[in-house]
């Protein structure tokens, strides 16, 4: 049986979705067996401070440490319970002493699936609709990702931190998300949206305007339940 090894804690509201994600999944699997899950939960303040002051060396270190940690602790391979934090992957993984499973490659392979048209819309924390993590892995399999625009940006990001993180869901915030989905929809023609925030789900609970949903968390942890039944 393979340890599962989670780097956790940002936020902390999606890290408790794994965590029960990953049960249920596994003992559907397993026919009734619990996963071994370790979970290094390191702090958001601390995280979110270094991306905002752009000392992109001390977040590497941080998630570097939690990798290491787990590596420690008896992890047969790691996963990053969240996003923004795959900004780094591939500086992390080539450091780290077990394979690790990213949602962003794991994310496009479903997406590239179910997308007709292979416009995607992006929807999570500025640093993830700036970066050109999801381009760069869609554009592998012929597909586009579009973001809302900047000001947009900022408020999904905004709320992200101030209320989603926490569990807090505000039906003001609910509508102006849905706003800016059905104008990519309108406007850019996307026929898919990937929720590339983990707490996103809590915004997208059923399906609306009739477009595909890439869920990353559920989509990440079918990988991780599969990478531990793999021979």
């Amino acid at each position: 049986m393979k340890k599962i090894g989670i780097i956790g804690g940002l936020g902390p509201e999606s890290t408790i979705l794994y965590y029960k994600e990953l049960i249920d999944r596994y003992q559907s699997k397993s026919k009734g067996r619990e996963p071994e899950i370790i979970i290094n939960s390191v702090s958001l303040t601390e995280f979110k401070r270094y991306m905002d002051n752009h000392d992109f060396n001390s977040a590497v270190k941080l998630l570097s440490g939690a990798a290491d940690s787990l590596v420690k602790g008896g992890a047969d391979f790691i996963s990053m319970a969240s996003n923004t934090p795959h900004i780094f992957f591939s500086e992390i993984s080539k450091k780290s002493e077990v394979p690790m499973i990213s949602i962003v490659e794991e994310t496009a392979k479903a997406a590239d699936k179910i997308s007709k048209n292979r416009k995607i819309g992006l929807l999570g924390t500025r640093f993830i609709m700036k970066s050109d993590l999801y381009p760069e892995s869609f554009r592998k399999y012929g597909m586009n990702i579009y973001t809302p625009e900047i000001t947009e940006q900022d408020y999904i990001h905004e709320k992200i931190f101030s209320e989603l993180n926490k569990g807090i869901i505000s039906e003001n915030t609910k509508t102006r998300f849905l706003e800016t989905v059905k104008s990519m929809i309108e406007n850019i023609a996307i026929d898919s949206l990937v929720l590339g925030c983990t707490e996103l789900p809590l915004i997208f609970d059923k399906e609306y305007f009739g477009i595909n949903y890439l869920n990353t968390v559920i989509i990440h942890v079918d990988s991780i339940i599969d990478f531990c039944f793999r021979e």
